[in-house]
């Protein structure tokens, strides 16, 4: 391993594409923190709750006790909730969607802030992963979708702000994963490692986005034809 390589925090690194990454950064040698609610132990891992704002907390202070720069943070976590605002039982929805808006947007906000000041300037990297519905609604997880429609709003200006610095900004956005969310949804979903590979790779070449696969395709034709593209996730 590379005396001067910095750390990689992964947001979400329990399973699914952030356990994922946390596998392929270290096999390439480069040490990692890999942040979870439950993680599954050892040295690099922390638990937190990114729900929260002690959560942020005790991240900064994980990474502090490892006494090295982050070279890369990967807000990765996320949480998807069925809502229909019409049906009677919304209004007990209210834990919810706090939950969901906290995890899914404050939380990659307010942990790229915390963690600035122990960033490798010039040479980190913040990738932000989203969602092809932050481009086109999924009707039926409206909290979500502006959630992940945020965060690549937030992406889009935080990459100008921290340019000076020389601290790239990515926006990672997967096609359908085979994970846990999208567990009974769709087909020709990608396996996590796939996602994870295309982070890595986009990472280690300083791209602005990553879209693999379907992702890519999906976006190319918004471009042409959002319309369609529009109905096609509304019926995802």
């Amino acid at each position: 391993m590379a005396q001067d390589r910095g750390l990689v925090v992964i947001k979400g690194a329990s399973r699914g594409i952030g356990r994922a990454l946390a596998r392929r950064f270290e096999e390439a040698g480069h040490p990692v923190l890999a942040v979870a609610r439950t993680p599954a132990g050892g040295e690099g891992a922390v638990a937190a709750d990114l729900a929260r704002r002690d959560g942020v907390a005790a991240v900064v202070a994980a990474v502090r006790a490892r006494g090295m720069p982050v070279e890369v943070l990967i807000n990765n976590a996320g949480m998807q909730a069925a809502l229909d605002l019409t049906a009677p039982e919304a209004e007990r929805e209210a834990d919810t969607v706090a939950v969901e808006i906290a995890l899914n947007l404050a939380a990659p906000i307010l942990l790229a802030r915390a963690l600035l000041p122990l960033m490798r300037q010039p040479g980190a990297t913040i990738v932000n992963v989203t969602s092809l519905v932050s481009r086109h609604p999924k009707p039926s997880a409206p909290v979500y979708s502006a959630g992940k429609a945020g965060l690549a709003s937030f992406t889009a200006s935080l990459r100008h702000q921290l340019a000076p610095l020389g601290i790239r900004v990515m926006e990672a956005v997967p096609p359908l994963v085979d994970t846990a969310m999208t567990e009974g949804r769709g087909r020709g979903k990608i396996p996590p490692e796939a996602m994870a590979e295309a982070i890595f790779e986009g990472v280690a070449k300083g791209r602005p986005l990553v879209a693999p696969g379907l992702a890519r395709r999906v976006l190319l034709l918004d471009r042409l034809l959002p319309g369609l593209v529009a109905g096609i996730l509304a019926r995802s």
